[in-house]
């Protein structure tokens, strides 16, 4: 069998390679449609807007008002995560990521709802700034009463800081 150059080999593998990689890239930026300019039946002509639609009953309200009058915030403790019960900001959300003002007083109330050890605690990050004492029996239910200061970065089930946790934004008055 006769030996073929393999400069000549090589230089034809990259320009296969090339080629290819060029009919691909222009596969992906021309779309999946028939090739004759039509779109697919599940391509769209709308073009995507960042603005709100005209006829959404529902646009974003700003979140700074539900948060203002807030004083108390409750929670249901379960292994998997934390699961906000009030305000309604962060009702049935898991480890709901919550807002306070500095300088104001909160009380952190918690339930254990599935019978395993658990704390509410606020951390700066790294260690504790105020927390519950433990709760070890379900539907055994504490409230922590805090002040929201600038070391206050997010909040942790101390037993389980990686399932439990979720972060604190904290606003001025």
């Amino acid at each position: 069998m006769p030996r073929t150059n393999p400069r000549s080999r090589r230089s034809t593998l990259r320009l296969v390679g090339a080629t290819a990689g060029v009919a691909l890239a222009a596969g992906c930026t021309e779309g999946t449609g028939d090739g004759e300019g039509e779109p697919d039946q599940n391509e769209s002509d709308e073009t995507v807007t960042d603005e709100a639609d005209e006829d959404d009953p529902d646009p974003p309200e700003d979140d700074e008002d539900e948060w203002e009058d807030v004083s108390t915030l409750e929670f249901e403790a379960d292994t998997d995560g934390w699961i906000g019960i009030e305000p309604e900001a962060i009702e049935d959300e898991e480890n709901p990521d919550i807002v306070l003002y500095e300088g104001r007083e909160y009380d952190f109330r918690v339930t254990n709802g599935d019978g395993d050890v658990h704390n509410f605690a606020l951390w700066d990050g790294s260690n504790p700034v105020a927390a519950s004492a433990f709760l070890e029996d379900e539907g055994e239910t504490e409230t922590l009463v805090a002040e929201a200061t600038d070391e206050v970065e997010q909040y942790v089930c101390e037993t389980h800081p990686d399932e439990m946790g979720g972060a604190v934004e904290l606003r001025a008055e």
